[in-house]
């Protein structure tokens, strides 16, 4: 869908406001909102001033100045479809998760997503990576080549937004949160993004505009290989590996990444598949930080231009 931005002057200050082709405001686009100036207490109570999820910037501006001033109908109300964390275990890892904005036109889509951040992460470190505006999931039909992409935050993105194509399996889910757990200031050496990035997890644009397009390409190939290992450490067996795989030399993908669940867990191949627990938490951050660099994926060429194998699929591709 083809976004653009019109300016709206609301009582003398004048907003950027995000519009779809038909010119009406984007969900995903109020959820970055009320993230970045809004407050989860919120989601607690109905206000008395009401504004239609669906609507013109003209018709939610004043809302979009201060969502303090009222509420937007299944969004920041108390019934909200965003925010709904009724089918998540225990009061820590609601609590985090109700931070985290989902927006699906599919309620079955948002609790698979959701149930898949609760198995992949502890309630602390979604409590962690929810701080300073969170992160905001979207679900699109398609995502082209890809099946999701993450959005860090940077000039033009107070919020960062991972964008997921639906159905994708939680190995493609994880692997964009990875993205942004990696952005987090606790996070060290290879654990840590590869993106200059300031201690608010905003991308340092300065100091990228500066590298040379060889040392962009190292950091995206970096980025993607570590995000891939922490992700095999954190999922379980998926039916399609990252398409990353593709890109490890002289491997065959497959074998590449079974091999790769066996490094991650610090077992043997002759240890069965099935006995491989997925880690989350400190243990994952620490397997990484252990075991990644001794990885198949490590060595993969992401960047190379040489044609994908014919093993490559569009569902097993990761941004």
């Amino acid at each position: 869908m083809t976004e653009s931005i019109i300016s709206v002057t609301y009582r003398g200050r004048r907003y950027r406001i995000p519009v779809d082709e038909y010119g009406f405001v984007p969900v995903h686009a109020l959820v970055q909102r009320f993230q970045q100036c809004g407050s989860v207490r919120d989601l607690n109570d109905n206000d008395s001033v009401l504004y239609p999820m669906r609507c013109k910037p003209q018709d939610i501006v004043s809302w979009w100045a201060d969502p303090g001033s009222g509420d937007v109908l299944g969004l920041d109300t108390k019934d909200s479809i965003v925010y709904d964390v009724s089918s998540i275990r225990g009061k820590a890892m609601r609590k985090a998760q109700r931070k985290i904005g989902v927006v699906s036109e599919n309620r079955a889509e948002q609790r698979r997503i959701r149930k898949v951040l609760e198995t992949s992460f502890t309630a602390a470190e979604l409590e962690e990576m929810t701080g300073n505006g969170s992160f905001v999931i979207r679900t699109v039909p398609s995502c082209g080549g890809a099946t999701g992409y993450y959005l860090r935050k940077q000039d033009g993105v107070e919020v960062p937004l991972i964008v997921i194509e639906e159905r994708t399996t939680a190995d493609g889910i994880v692997h964009e949160v990875v993205h942004h757990a990696r952005t987090m200031f606790s996070r060290k050496g290879i654990t840590r993004t590869a993106f200059p990035t300031e201690c608010d997890g905003m991308l340092d644009s300065d100091a990228y505009d500066r590298m040379s397009q060889r040392e962009r390409d190292r950091i995206v190939n970096v980025e993607e290989a570590m995000t891939v290992a922490e992700t095999v450490a954190r999922t379980p067996k998926d039916r399609l590996q990252s398409g990353y795989y593709d890109k490890v030399p002289e491997r065959d993908a497959r074998s590449a990444y079974i091999e790769d669940r066996h490094v991650m867990a610090g077992k043997p191949m002759s240890v069965p598949d099935f006995l491989i627990v997925p880690q989350k938490g400190k243990r994952a951050i620490r397997s990484t930080e252990e075991k990644a660099m001794n990885t198949n994926i490590a060595m993969a060429e992401i960047l190379s231009r040489e044609p994908a194998k014919k093993s490559q699929r569009k569902l097993n591709r990761r941004m």
